[in-house]
Order: structure tokens, then C-alpha cells, then sequence
């Protein structure tokens, strides 16, 4: 049982992707060591098969206690890492069994079969070492090396609910086949239709909060289908009330700067008359006003050209927040473009949570802003796009502020680093960001441009349920060749 619990401990930290700090891997195996005795002991009498559902149980909680994740993702991974772990024990079994049948069969000719010999313990330390070497052998196939993106799914937790039930009756049947323990079997049958029909009743929940939500979005659909034609019939009032004012501005604009050439030459004429000075001082101040007027006029203007109107999200907390930073960027004179794609209620909906892609965005900005300030470029740039894009939604910010460092890069996810910590930085954005990216299955490609592309790096969040963390460089040669925390791709090479 040691070994089966430390295997799918570590299964499922490689199916979610979680890399745990030094101090919870030892509380783990702690915890693992805890319930292999307690499974040895058999508490208040319970037959050993009533005790595996217990420890699955009761290693769910601990593991959600501990990381925070979505409580059906964890219910979903570690029913699946305990089958494989048993998977993989009976794999080991076989094969100690086979290696050492010579020696086992003239052993037990001459002594019947005790557990508490030397040779049976070492039998059981080769299943052991087999097995945890299996679990790890498992995570070098190269379908398996980026962990179980499914497991974020929304049906797993149905799938995995139902498959460890079904697992639990077969096991129940294959030991009554072996053992007359009539009890033990009783309750494993109960125990394992009871897990399918959780499994079953969960699916029929979602099922009609899916068809719900379905017949919601049509409705939805038309509603916003008539708010769609109110905004263009909107939208066009404005556009004619624009060429209006922009006709009347232009010819205003001409016709001021002739009244100031008037006005000008008026004065020179005044001049050469020799009238009083109090004429002309009067004349002077009155052109004066004129120029004021017509660069104040100019200004007002050029305000109302630079001011852009950004596309609407939908959502008015996101659309406040990025009017917010339009606002610093334009203070600090960086260009900032937005765009959106899709319906963004729709990803708030079914993708990720309203104030995680708040945080998420607001996060991220402010590292952009950062980051331009810092670069002395000329090009001083930002462009942010949110929404659906290659079948996914996702959250990109690309901008021409300076580059990552490689260290940085490199640990990301695990610490708090950041490139500019004397300009404002602190690294909190993506440890927060990483948190996000586990809870919902999302991953992070971060892009760099080679020196002189007008942009030198995109930021993305992509909600593809894969939970992956890759690095699309220039420079692929500066980072270490293999990792298992990061993808690394050349900039030839697609994504």
C-alpha cells in the first residue's frame, strides 16, 4: 500500500502538471506512510477492500486541502492516478514474480509461504523499487511527458466516478472468486454502485444545466440580437452627428486661420500709417487672442483625435478596466491597441471566472506598462487581444518594452521573479497567473521577437485544457536543453 500511495502521489502530480515545494513532497510521504499502516492495522476490524475507498477519500481531501485545485479536477486526476498506481503495482508484481519463481519454488519446498521471512521481505522491497521505477518510467512516454489535459475537462470527474467503481466491483469479484469473505463482498458491491451512480447522477445533473444553459444562450442570443441593432442605429445617429461637426469643424479651422491673417495684416497696415501706439497695442493684443484661441482650438482638437474609443467586452468591470489603463498608457505616451474577439460573457461563463481574468488582465497590463517605461525604444507599443482565437479563448499582451531575462523565464511559475524589480515589479502577477492556469486546465506561451521586430513579446493565456507552460524564442540555444517544467520551441518552429 506504501507503494501504490507514493506512485499515485506522484502520477498525480505529473497528470495536473503541480509542482510541489520540498516541505509538502515530505508531508506527503508522510501522510502516505500514516495510511499504509493504517491499512496494515485494519481499523476497527474493517475488511481490507472497505479500506481502499477510505484512503481514496481521504487523499483527495488532503491533496485539495494542501493545493487549492478545482475539487473535481482533484477528484478526477487521483481516481485515475490510484488505477494506474495499481496498474502499475500488479505490472511489478508480474515481473518479480517471474524473476524469481526458481527461487521461490525450491524456498517454499522446503518451508511453507511466511510473510515475516527475510526472502518474502524482499520480494515485497523489489515490488516496491519495480513499481515506483514503473511510475516514473510511465511519465517517459512522450504522449504522457505534458501530464493528463483531459483531467480538466468537465466530464472526467463523471468518467473517473464511474470507471473506480466499476474497478471496485471487479476487484470485489475477482477475491470472492478466491475468498468466502460474504461481508467484504456485500459492501465492495455497494460501495462501487454507489460511486457509478454518483458518477450517473452527476452527468444527468450537468446534462440539464447544459441543455438549461443552451436554451438560456438562444434567448440570449436574440435578445442580444436586438440590442446589436439598437447599437447600429445608435452608432449611425452618432456617425452622421460626427460629419456634421467634423464639416463645421474644418471650415471653422480655415476660416479662423484667415480671420488671424486678416487681423495680422490689418496691423501691419495700421503700422505704416503711424496711428497712436494705443491703436496698435490694441491691435497687437487683439491678434494675440486670436493666435491663443486658434492653438487652444488646436489642442481641444487633437485631444478629441488621440482619445480612441476601445471595443466594448461586454462586461463592464473588464471594459472600466481597460478605459483605466488606455488612460496610464496614453500618460505615458504608449500607444495602446485592443482587440476583441467573441463573446467574452460566454468565457466568463463556461472558461474562467470574472475576477480571476480581472486580476488576470489587470496583472498583465501593468507588467506591459512597466516594461515599455523601461525600454528606451522608439517604438513605444501595446496591443492586447482577448476572446476566441485557434478554437480557444485567450488573453494575449504583446508590447516593444524590454525583453525577459532567461533566469526569468526559466523559473517562472515556481517563485516570484520578475525583469524590472526597480521599476515597479515584483513577480506577484504570474505566480497568481500559474495558480489560474491550474485551476482551469490554461496555458501560458510566452513569444519573444528577435531584436528590431517592432514588438519584442507576447504574453498569451490560452484556456486549451492542456496546462502547459511554453517558451517560443529567438534564443532557444540560452535556455537549458530539457525541463520538465517548460516547452521550449524555436522560432522557426510552430505552435
Amino acid at each position: 500500500m506504501m507503494g501504490v500511495l507514493l506512485s499515485s502521489f506522484y502520477i498525480y502530480g505529473k497528470a495536473v502538471k503541480y509542482s510541489a515545494p520540498v516541505k509538502l513532497k515530505a508531508f506527503s510521504i508522510l501522510w502516505c506512510l500514516i495510511l499504509a499502516f493504517s491499512y496494515a492495522a485494519k481499523p476497527f476490524g474493517m475488511p481490507l477492500l472497505m479500506i481502499r475507498p477510505i484512503i481514496c477519500v481521504t487523499s483527495i481531501c488532503f491533496i485539495w486541502a494542501l493545493t487549492k485545485i478545482k475539487i473535481d479536477a482533484v477528484i478526477s486526476a487521483y481516481l485515475v492516478s490510484f488505477g494506474i498506481s495499481y496498474i502499475l503495482y500488479y505490472i511489478a508484481v508480474s515481473l518479480v514474480s517471474l524473476i524469481a519463481m526458481p527461487l521461490a519454488t525450491e524456498y517454499m519446498a522446503d518451508s511453507p509461504a511466511d510473510s515475516d521471512k527475510l526472502f518474502y521481505l524482499l520480494i515485497y522491497i523489489l515490488v516496491f523499487a519495480f513499481h515506483l521505477h514503473l511510475s516514473y518510467l510511465f511519465f517517459r512516454i512522450r504522449r504522457f511527458q505534458n501530464g493528463f489535459p483531459f483531467i480538466f475537462k468537465k466530464f472526467a470527474v463523471i468518467v473517473a466516478l464511474i470507471s473506480a467503481g466499476a474497478i471496485l466491483i471487479f476487484v470485489t469479484g475477482v477475491q470472492v472468486f478466491f475468498e468466502t469473505n460474504d461481508t467484504s463482498a456485500i459492501s465492495m458491491f455497494f460501495v462501487g454502485t454507489l460511486i457509478i451512480g454518483s458518477g450517473i447522477i452527476i452527468w444527468i445533473r450537468r446534462g440539464i444545466k447544459n441543455a438549461y444553459k443552451q436554451w438560456t444562450k438562444e434567448n440570449d442570443d436574440e435578445l442580444h440580437e436586438q440590442e446589436l441593432a439598437a447599437k447600429d442605429r445608435e452608432i449611425q445617429r452618432y456617425k452622421d452627428m460626427y460629419e456634421t461637426v467634423r464639416v463645421a469643424n474644418h471650415s471653422t479651422i480655415h476660416r479662423q486661420t484667415a480671420l488671424e491673417c486678416r487681423v495680422a495684416g490689418i496691423l501691419e497696415k495700421a503700422q505704416g500709417f503711424g496711428l497712436p501706439s494705443e491703436i496698435n497695442d490694441e491691435l497687437s493684443v487683439a491678434l494675440a487672442d486670436v493666435r491663443s484661441l486658434s492653438s487652444e482650438y488646436q489642442d481641444k482638437v487633437d485631444q478629441v483625435k488621440a482619445k480612441k474609443n476601445l471595443p466594448s467586452t461586454n462586461v463592464q468591470s473588464i471594459d472600466n478596466l481597460f478605459s483605466l489603463f488606455a488612460e496610464r498608457f496614453a500618460a505615458s505616451k504608449i500607444d495602446f491597441n485592443l482587440k476583441v474577439n467573441g463573446s467574452i460573457p460566454h468565457m466568463i461563463e463556461n472558461t474562467v471566472k470574472q475576477r480571476k481574468l480581472e486580476t488576470m488582465i489587470g496583472d498583465h497590463l501593468q507588467d506591459t506598462l512597466i516594461a515599455v517605461n523601461a525600454s528606451d525604444g522608439a517604438v513605444r507599443s501595446v496591443l492586447v487581444m482577448i476572446g476566441e482565437s485557434k478554437g480557444c479563448y485567450e488573453f494575449s499582451a504583446r508590447d516593444s518594452g524590454i525583453p525577459f531575462e532567461v533566469d526569468t523565464l526559466v523559473r517562472l511559475g515556481t517563485e516570484r521573479v520578475t525583469t524590472h524589480a526597480d521599476t515597479g515589479g515584483s513577480g506577484i502577477g504570474f505566480m497568481t497567473t500559474f495558480e489560474t492556469m491550474r485551476e482551469c486546465g490554461a496555458s501560458l506561451i510566452i513569444h519573444e521577437n528577435a531584436p528590431g521586430s517592432s514588438y519584442t513579446k507576447t504574453v498569451t493565456i490560452r484556456f486549451d485544457g492542456k496546462n502547459q507552460y511554453t517558451i517560443k524564442t529567438w534564443r532557444p540555444e540560452s535556455f537549458p536543453s530539457q525541463s520538465d517544467k517548460f516547452i521550449l520551441i524555436s522560432n522557426g518552429d510552430g505552435l
